[in-house]
């Protein structure tokens, strides 16, 4: 069967479906009541926030390609890229699942599906499985070799699809792939799910970057890159991505446009991420063509709003007249009572919870745990050990507080400037799901911090056009493509 997939990973979006003798034929002749929809006007993409209903029909083909009558049994449907929820079978009385019962080698039947995007088909494959009914002890699992084959039941028999399969006996692994559905490519937004978690993880995902979407690179990192799509009609946010390339992306700048990006949408502890990008890249040269958009400055209401701030991921962002911790030091936090559990003090060089001198915070350890837990707890505390970890310290202002990154600024010394207030920090928002403080700002270069009178620090903001900008030259590399 190796034939069928590898046709179908090359055929293009206005492709037929694929068949061969010997496979099934699939073909879509429904959406949701409707004619399926044509690649000039396609479906918005299904973030998997709606259930859509393809009608169907399917033939089981023989040798000849003529309609194979023999065939009976169940198959199991899929969509890719996308979700079965079910599969609407008004003949089964077996309740809705992604199995179709096929008899004299034809079936139809509707199916739902969610999260379909792009090129969408529907993928139609003989595993030879029919799920046990409720009540029933499944061949796959009643310790039997029922089909004398040496081999007993799930996984050890190759015959069992799952552990529920009412038989050993294996299948055809007959298969078909329908044309393809239009819908529409994601937008960043999309890919991000205009909420907490990507409706994609582990799927490969092509983002829109055509007209109106300009995907703007606004930052490049050690690890990838970070670009927002100046898109956002309604202000909902969700438009910035981070990509992570694994190292420094060549021939990218900040201001350079993306005119193609695709890869593998994940979540990183509650960070989505595109893995493994392929991008192309529009090299920008003149300044006042830079369109980096300017940082939204964060106020308390937003910081502590984790839904405003899950718009902001990836994005550019500011805090301004917020305070380096006072209590920021190598040295252990002094335990001043376990009573009635264990409380701490900090000081101005004891802001450790790494108390048994280790290396590491035990989060497990009640002392440890506890320090850590005070600490992060404390707007005027940052402990010690994840600074020195991660480079991660804490600013505050009154009772509110953020994490800030700044190690990209240049010989910056936070420990230094405990205490002190900043006029402003920008830099990407990136999002760690473990701990209290789950929002971090991590500066791109010198310019995005600024302090008062400090050598260390920029003398004063500068526009988000010009910021940590390093301007093309016209005998620069301009190879773009990776």
């Amino acid at each position: 069967m190796l034939g069928p997939l590898l046709a179908a990973g090359c055929a293009g979006p206005g492709g037929s479906g694929i068949e061969q003798p010997g496979g099934f034929r699939v073909s879509v002749t429904e959406v949701d009541g409707k004619t399926p929809p044509t690649p000039e006007e396609p479906l918005a993409a299904n973030t998997g926030d709606r259930q859509e209903s393809w009608r169907f029909a399917i033939e089981a083909l023989d040798g000849s390609g003529a309609v194979d009558a023999s065939f009976a049994g169940l198959v199991r449907v899929s969509v890719e890229p996308g979700a079965v929820l079910r599969v609407l079978d008004p003949e089964s009385k077996r309740p809705p699942d992604r199995n179709l019962a096929v008899a004299a080698g034809r079936a139809e039947a509707e199916v739902s599906v969610t999260a379909v995007f792009g090129p969408s088909r529907l993928w139609v494959q003989d595993l030879g499985y029919e799920p046990a009914s409720p009540g029933l002890t499944p061949a796959c699992a009643n310790g039997v070799d029922d089909d004398g084959d040496g081999l007993t039941d799930y996984p050890a028999d190759p015959g069992c699809a799952f552990a529920d399969d009412m038989g050993e006996q294996g299948s055809t692994l007959r298969t078909g792939v329908s044309p393809p559905v239009a819908y529409a490519l994601p937008a960043i937004a999309d890919v991000q799910g205009r909420s907490s978690e990507t409706p994609y993880p582990s799927v490969a995902v092509e983002v829109l970057a055509g007209e109106p979407h300009y995907l703007v690179v606004t930052r490049v990192s050690s690890s990838g890159f970070f670009v927002t799509d100046l898109h956002d009609p309604d202000e909902q946010g969700y438009n910035h991505l981070f990509a992570y390339n694994f190292n420094t992306p060549e021939n990218m700048r900040i201001c350079d446009r993306l005119t193609y990006l695709a890869g593998t949408a994940a979540e990183f502890f509650g960070f989505t991420e595109l893995s493994f990008p392929s991008y192309v890249i529009e090299p920008i040269y003149e300044p006042k063509d830079c369109r980096v958009p300017e940082p939204v400055v964060l106020d308390g209401a937003t910081i502590d709003d984790e839904a405003q701030m899950e718009r902001l991921e990836a994005g550019l962002v500011r805090v301004e007249g917020y305070a380096v911790s006072p209590y920021f030091g190598p040295e252990p936090a002094e335990l001043v009572s376990m009573e009635p559990e264990p409380t701490f003090k900090f000081a101005a060089t004891r802001s450790s919870c790494d108390l048994n001198g280790d290396g590491v915070v035990d989060y497990y350890s009640q002392l440890e745990g506890a320090c850590s837990e005070q600490c992060a707890k404390d707007p005027q505390c940052s402990e010690w050990s994840a600074y020195a970890e991660r480079g991660n310290y804490k600013v505050f202002q009154n009772l509110r507080k953020i994490l800030v990154n700044t190690s990209t600024a240049g010989g910056f010394d936070p420990p230094g400037h405990r205490g002190k207030a900043l006029v402003a920090v920008t830099g990407t928002l990136r999002h760690f799901s473990g701990g209290d403080l789950n929002w971090t700002i991590e500066t791109r270069c010198g310019e995005d911090l600024v302090c008062d009178a400090d050598d260390a620090c920029a003398p004063k903001v500068i526009a988000a056009n010009a910021a940590c900008v390093v301007p093309r030259t016209k005998e620069d590399n301009e190879a773009a493509t990776n």
